[in-house]
């Protein structure tokens, strides 16, 4: 039999830390039925079948372990898991072996898991000016809403109901927490650390401020991996099973011997096991004495009901969504972390506190709401917190019960005329009441990406109908300040009594059935009048300029240049490629310098051509498969910012299927001499590195007409032409549409391509 390992002083056993259980709602057993199942008690003593009083936590994939941590981590965290992450979840399953036996046993562990794969991942060097921009994305998109502020020097601030982080440059290299801020769901299924949808630099940006005070690698080279040793690893196996891992963590391993079976969650003595603190064959969690009698006041009550209402704490508890959303008189934004919450000052409070959940069930719509908890949303963009993603299982369980609790009196919009003149007249009426001849609703709010007055509150049509249950426009329309006490809205139906008598008779409720059914046409409806603004005309001098902003025809990572020759472009840096060139004026930027952001810049030309859409550089499986059409998230690439020059022009970085890419286009002056009316040319240089050879095929143009003219010049629809090596390229038919495609075979890890765009209207 083992004996027993004292912990030492350095090693001294921190208790879990749950955030949310400060809960005014909770009892004692509500606390419980939370640990329950975020400490995974849940995992080895099931539920009864049916039954949902504990949302249960799963451990983190382990297959991949070996590729995201740093080597030595593993058998660190293993052999003390509570004195390396002060505040985890994890248990500790060795606690009752001796320290001989619990180092024997660490390694096997240790081999078993590092049998799954690891790879060798290249040294990064610290990145200072990365690390100041991470700091500033992790106190404001809602990093400290879970997690302790930091100093300037990276110091943890003491503060209560902190998810503990510890010290990552320790635990991750820097690709490793890069990968998992990108996507923590591949590796934390359950989602207790959400997805905030990060960009590829903000991901950057933050792992580099999280890992700043890494000691610089002596040199960049690749380390490599651990060896694994198959005698430890059928040890470790063994292990893996006995000791319950295989509860929590899953893996693929057909080998594996089945965890053994536990009693039941109501059969449990409460003075045992892993509530006892004694030595024994089970987990040690370190309980505080206040955890463990909230653990033993669930086991003891076990059989009581669950309201609706105590289900839909517990689950906001578990994902810690009160630290940012109120609900009732529990939750919201705590003192010692309320002033990291910002956004638009013109909005007030409503325009930097995340929105009150109390009533949400009325208020939106299912799907709509299934979907902001799932993937998260960006319906307030004045907001700099982040509404992040949970998983899809859990966003509909908890739609569900907000909706089933959250009611308010039947009270919806009468159904829109069937006789045409009949509809278009009431919508009309919506559309004079939105206007700044009615109650001037566009003042405060955006109307399709567009700000006419000095707020930019949440736009009013593009998810209306979508959005908001009819009933509950109805009801908050009559008294907004019942549903948002302090708001900013106007009461226009004060004791039913309209703002505008003159507008549709002064009835009320003919005036708010108009407004619900103009604003849920969609940003297909007429604008009402006030919207006109005057044009924000971006001019080119000396220099390119730099526009990084949503454009026409390009989503909100588009970054457009203008150049001083009059060539202009945009590269989306969602998609990975340069999406559309024109000949002329750059933009006006009204659109996106007159709404918070939230608008699009125009064109100022005609003379535009546009560039595929998609992956622009892949690797075919043949030279005839067809042109993948999955996002450059689904094939892993990667966008890494671009350099300027002395011109200030960008050279772009990015990665495509292994291979690293530097895409440098400059613009080179007509020649007028040569040719009467002849445009600035756009010279674009694309250089290719990659740690083996291989091939890589560009889509260089995806149109109706493309032709051939002959010393390596191809015409793109009705005036554009590139001028490409002659022999790299080939066109295909695809369907009613052909292709243009360019082989870039990669010798020796390296490969360069140059290619010059023009704008020649041809004669017909």
């Amino acid at each position: 039999m083992h004996t027993r390992a004292q912990p030492t002083p350095e090693r001294a056993a921190a208790p879990p830390v749950v955030a949310g259980l400060a809960d005014p709602a909770f009892t004692a057993r509500d606390r419980g039925l939370v640990l329950l199942g975020e400490l995974g008690c849940v995992s080895c003593h099931h539920d009864d079948p049916g039954r949902t009083l504990i949302d249960a936590r799963r451990g983190p994939d382990l297959a991949a372990l070996g590729s995201r941590v740093l080597p030595d981590y593993l058998p660190r965290f293993l052999a003390d898991p509570h004195g390396v992450e002060p505040g985890t979840t994890m248990p500790d399953v060795l606690r009752d072996r001796s320290d001989a036996a619990r180092a024997v046993a660490v390694e096997a562990l240790a081999h078993y898991l590092r049998s799954f794969g690891a790879r060798a991942v290249a040294v990064e060097a610290p990145d200072a000016a990365a690390a100041v921009r991470g700091r500033e994305w992790f106190h404001a998109i809602g990093c400290v809403a879970c997690h302790a502020p930091r100093d300037a020097d990276g110091k943890e601030q003491t503060l209560p109901d902190s998810a503990p982080l510890g010290d990552l440059t320790t635990k991750y290299h820097p690709k490793g927490l890069r990968d998992f801020l990108r996507a923590p769901r591949t590796v934390r299924p359950s989602a207790r650390m959400p997805d905030l949808n990060l960009l590829p630099g903000e991901a950057r940006d933050l792992s580099e401020y999280l890992l700043a005070r890494r000691k610089p690698a002596p040199e960049a080279v690749l380390p490599s991996p651990l060896p694994v040793e198959q005698a430890k690893v059928a040890v470790g196996r063994a292990l893996f099973a006995e000791r319950g891992c295989a509860h929590c963590h899953q893996l693929p391993d057909p080998a594996r011997a089945p965890a053994p079976t536990h009693a039941p969650l109501r059969q449990l003595a409460p003075t045992r096991g892993c509530l006892s603190d004694a030595p024994g064959a089970w987990p040690f969690y370190a309980l505080t004495g206040d955890q463990r009698a909230d653990l033993v006041a669930a086991l003891r009550a076990y059989d009581e009901p669950v309201t609706d209402e105590q289900r839909i704490h517990q689950m906001l508890a578990a994902r810690n969504c009160t630290a940012c959303h109120q609900r009732g008189d529990s939750g919201g934004p705590a003192r010692d972390r309320n002033h990291f919450f910002r956004g638009e000052q013109t909005l007030g409070e409503e325009g930097r506190l995340p929105p009150s959940l109390t009533g949400v069930g009325a208020k939106l719509q299912r799907p709509w709401l299934v979907d902001a908890i799932a993937h998260g949303q960006s319906i307030r963009p004045y907001l700099h917190t982040r509404m992040p993603g949970f998983d899809a299982a859990f966003a509909a369980e908890l739609a569900d019960l907000l909706a089933r609790v959250d009611r308010l009196p039947p009270l919806e919009p009468i159904a829109l005329p069937e006789d045409d003149k009949q509809a278009e007249a009431v919508k009309e009426l919506g559309r004079e009441l939105t206007s700044d001849k009615g109650m001037n609703c566009i003042t405060c709010h955006l109307f399709a990406s567009e700000q006419a007055g000095a707020m930019a509150a949440v736009d009013l049509v593009d998810s209306t109908a979508q959005r908001l249950r009819p009933e509950w426009f109805q009801h908050f329309l009559r008294a907004p300040a019942r549903f948002r006490p302090g708001t900013l809205m106007p009461q226009f139906f004060a004791d039913g009594n309209s703002a505008r008598p003159e507008l549709g008779g002064g009835d009320v409720a003919r005036q708010i059935d108009a407004l619900w059914h103009y604003l849920a046409e969609g940003r297909n409806v007429r604008k009402p009048s006030g919207m006109r603004r005057p044009p924000i005309h971006l001019t080119v001098g000396d220099e390119a300029v730099i526009l990084r902003r949503k454009v026409q025809n390009t989503g909100k990572r588009g970054i457009s240049v203008g150049y001083p020759s009059g060539v202009n472009l945009t590269f989306d840096a969602e998609s990975l490629g340069l999406n559309q060139i024109w000949w002329g004026g750059f933009v006006d930027a009204g659109g996106v310098f007159s709404g918070q952001g939230s608008g699009e810049a125009r064109i100022l030309s005609k003379d535009l051509a546009t560039l595929p859409k998609g992956p622009a550089f892949v690797v075919l499986p043949a030279p005839d498969a067809p042109w993948p059409d999955g996002s450059r998230r689904d094939l892993g690439h990667e966008f890494l910012g671009y350099d300027l020059d002395a011109k200030q022009r960008p050279a772009f970085r990015y990665v495509c299927d292994g291979v690293t890419i530097t895409d440098a286009p400059v613009d080179v002056p007509a020649d007028v001499t040569a040719e009467s009316g002849a445009k600035a040319i756009l010279r674009r240089t694309l250089t290719f590195a990659s740690a083996i050879d291989t091939t890589l095929s560009f889509r260089a143009a995806h149109d109706a007409r493309i032709d051939d003219r002959g010393a390596g010049v191809v015409q793109v629809g009705r005036a554009l032409h590139l001028r490409l090596p002659p022999g790299s390229f080939r066109i295909r038919d695809v369907g009613e549409a052909r292709e243009l495609l360019v082989a870039i075979a990669l010798q020796q890890g390296r490969a360069e391509l140059a290619i010059e765009y023009s704008w020649r209207e041809v004669p017909k």
